[in-house]
């Protein structure tokens, strides 16, 4: 799992070839990445969003959101995000879904906003308690 920030096309692209070639009939790897950062994840679990905006730009957008939940300012590594977000997790799997379908035929790298989060959290989900 990974941010894309601002590494170099050919490498964030070359994540997929990679989990391709090493990937077994036993141990399968995925590249679950999200363009341009993580905050976007965050920001999907309160609404839908396609601008593609710096990475920069999603911390207050992300302290906005949060403070209308009572839940104060975004910093990075926060250790309560999860249970904060915990509640709105099925709207950012839709949210991101909808984002799916607009990058469809993209690579990681051209697929601005973007992110595969919600597949790792869709198997996650039965861990989870969410069924």
């Amino acid at each position: 799992m990974y941010d894309t920030d601002d590494f170099l096309a050919g490498h964030i692209d070359h994540v997929l070839q990679l989990c391709e070639e090493n990937s077994t009939e036993e141990t399968q790897f995925h590249d679950i990445w999200s363009n341009q950062c993580i905050e976007l994840w965050f920001l999907l679990h309160f609404s839908f969003m396609h601008a593609d905006i710096h990475r920069t730009e999603y911390w207050p957008k992300l302290s906005e959101c949060l403070k209308k939940l009572g839940a104060g300012e975004y910093e990075k590594n926060r250790k309560d995000m999860y249970w904060i977000l915990r509640p709105y997790m099925e709207a950012a799997i839709e949210n991101a879904k909808k984002l799916d379908v607009l990058n469809e035929g993209k690579t990681a790298s051209q697929a601005a906003p973007g992110t595969k989060v919600h597949e790792l959290i869709e198997k996650l989900k039965p861990y989870l308690g969410e069924g």
